[in-house]
This record gives C-alpha cells, sequence and structure tokens, in this order.
C-alpha cells in the first residue's frame, strides 16, 4: 500500500512540475504583452522581489526558532520510554516548527481576513459578502489590486518557497512525497496565479487554507504533550474546521469558481486554466486524503489510548532505521 501510494504521489509531483516549467516557458510572454497593455492595472516583475525578501526572512526565521524554542518543546513534551533519541528528537523538532507555522498562520489569516471581509468576491461562507463570481470580472486580467493585498500575496510567496527549502533542508520524514507533492502545488500555484493577476481567487484560496492551518498546526504542538483535554479540544477543533473549508468551502465555491464561472465571466482571458483546476484538484485530493487520517487518529487513539499524528508518523523512522541495519 505505502508503494503505491509513494508511486501515485511521485507521478503526481512529475506531472505537476513538468506541467509547470511548460506553463512557465509561455508564461513571460503573456505577462509582458499584459504588462505593456496596461501597466499601471497589472503585477510587475519587480514586485517579485518583496516575495524573495519574504523567502529569505521566513527562511532564516523558522531556522533560528528552532533552536531557541526546543527547550521550551523539551519541557512540554516529556519523552517516552518507547521512542528513540532520533524520534524524539523529530517531536521536539516539530513542536517548534508547529509552534512557528501556527503563529504565522494565525497572524496571516488576520491580515487577509482584515483585507478581504469587505471585498465583493468574497462570499459569506468566508466571512464576506460578496460572490465569487466578482474573482473574474471588473475587467479581469486587469483588475486592481490594494497595496496591502499585494503585499499580502508576496509574504504567502516568500512563505511557500521557504517550505520546500525547509523540506529539502531537513531529515527526510516519512510523509516527504505528500508534502513534496503539496508545496510543489501551492508554490507554482501562488506563483502563477501572481504573475497572472488570479490574485483575487489566490486570496480566497489563501485565506480558507491558512484559516485550517490555525488548527491543523495547533494540534501538531500539542499531540505529544501530556494534557489530554487540550489535545481531544484541538483534535475536534480540526475537524469542523477542515470539513468546512477545505472539503466543503474549497470545491463547493473555489473550485467551481475556477471550473465554471471562470468561463462564464472571462472565457478565454483564463490563462493556464487547464493547470490552475489540475493543481486545486490534486490539492482537494490531498484534502481527502488528510482528512481520512484526520479521522483514523480518533479511532487509533480509541483503540490504543494514544495521540499520535499519523500523517508525519515520525515514530516510523525507528522501523526504516531497523530495515537498513538489519
Amino acid at each position: 500500500m505505502g508503494g503505491s501510494k509513494d508511486f501515485l504521489l511521485r507521478l503526481l509531483c512529475a506531472i505537476a512540475l513538468v506541467w509547470a516549467v511548460i506553463i512557465g516557458r509561455e508564461l513571460h510572454k503573456e505577462v509582458q504583452a499584459r504588462q505593456l497593455r496596461n501597466p499601471d492595472a497589472y503585477p510587475q516583475y519587480e514586485d517579485l522581489w518583496t516575495a524573495l525578501g519574504a523567502f529569505v526572512g521566513m527562511l532564516i526565521a523558522q531556522l533560528l526558532f528552532r533552536p531557541l524554542f526546543s527547550s521550551f518543546a523539551r519541557a512540554m513534551i516529556p519523552k517516552k520510554a518507547r521512542w528513540s533519541n532520533q524520534v524524539y528528537g523529530a517531536k521536539v523538532e516539530r513542536c517548534c516548527d508547529s509552534v512557528f507555522k501556527c503563529c504565522y498562520y494565525a497572524a496571516m489569516t488576520t491580515w487577509s481576513f482584515a483585507i478581504l471581509r469587505q471585498e465583493p468576491w468574497t462570499p459569506s461562507v468566508l466571512g464576506g459578502g460578496g460572490s465569487t463570481r466578482f474573482c473574474w470580472t471588473d475587467g479581469y486580467p486587469f483588475q486592481a489590486a490594494s497595496v496591502d493585498l499585494r503585499r499580502f500575496y508576496l509574504t504567502a510567496v516568500g512563505y511557500h518557497l521557504s517550505e520546500v527549502a525547509m523540506l529539502l533542508l531537513e531529515v527526510r520524514h516519512p510523509d516527504f512525497w505528500e508534502m513534496m507533492l503539496h508545496h510543489t502545488v501551492s508554490c507554482t500555484l501562488v506563483v502563477f496565479s501572481y504573475g497572472l493577476n488570479y490574485i483575487r481567487l489566490g486570496s480566497l484560496v489563501l485565506l480558507l487554507h491558512g484559516a485550517t492551518d490555525v488548527f491543523i498546526y495547533f494540534s501538531k504542538v500539542v499531540v505529544d504533550t501530556p494534557h489530554i483535554r487540550v489535545i481531544a479540544f484541538s483534535y475536534f477543533s480540526l475537524i469542523v474546521a477542515y470539513a468546512y473549508f477545505r472539503i466543503y468551502v474549497f470545491p463547493v465555491y473555489i473550485m467551481h469558481s475556477a471550473w465554471v464561472e471562470s468561463v462564464a465571466e472571462a472565457g478565454s482571458q483564463v490563462y493556464g486554466w487547464g493547470y490552475l483546476n489540475f493543481a486545486l484538484c490534486v490539492l482537494l485530493l490531498l484534502h481527502m486524503y488528510w482528512f481520512g487520517l484526520i479521522i483514523k487518529i480518533g479511532f487509533h487513539y480509541r483503540q490504543t489510548g494514544q495521540a499520535r499524528d499519523l500523517q508525519s508518523n515520525l515514530s516510523s523512522m525507528d522501523m526504516a532505521d531497523k530495515k537498513k541495519t538489519s
């Protein structure tokens, strides 16, 4: 089962990379033509310096946060006899990373909601009063975006690029290919969506994913602690948030807008429509798989009395080492 899953993940990752390269080679001409047509209303390449700065800043911040917070993480997570030093170290490291990411997503979600709540393209299911149809109106692709919205978006671009760098720099965990596929699709989406001015739809995707990630990383912070009530609260909060944002809102509103409303409102102006929808479908596939694991965590706890992050599955690192040394 594990082998076939990894094969599928690698295949999807390869398809995403090859398709993204093809789109990227053609993208420059399209973006240049649009910039010449309306330079005041269209994103410029110079904007990406902000994303590069965010990338460097986020990467350094994450690498520095680990040693700074590790003593607190060790105090939060008492070592269990069944954990090897390698597994315990990985759990401490995950706690440090999860605290950083939980704070990042809480700040970004608050920032994005403050920007988007009054915008006409933010639907009521995300706290607004508009419709996703407006992602494709108002002269798309030459829709004006506020300075604050562009700063938020470029910060998100930089952060997603730093996530790829962190994944490649750290020791490979059992969920490596899942995260590589996710980061490949996410990075290409945020970069292409900025260049092609999908900023309205992209901002909604970032808002709903960020809102869910707050609960995801909070649960990862507390999963190895002895505080059972906090773990239970984080688990049920995560189920509700994940089911609402990623299983309901994402396909019903966001994917429907990218698939149907984009064609109805903008027609042939939606450059890269095929890759956009492929990438969103891949994200939904990962959402469904991870939601299944979240539900499985509850059954695992009921049977064993042990809280465990089955997505990262760090304890399986011991099994992999035993196979190598046997």
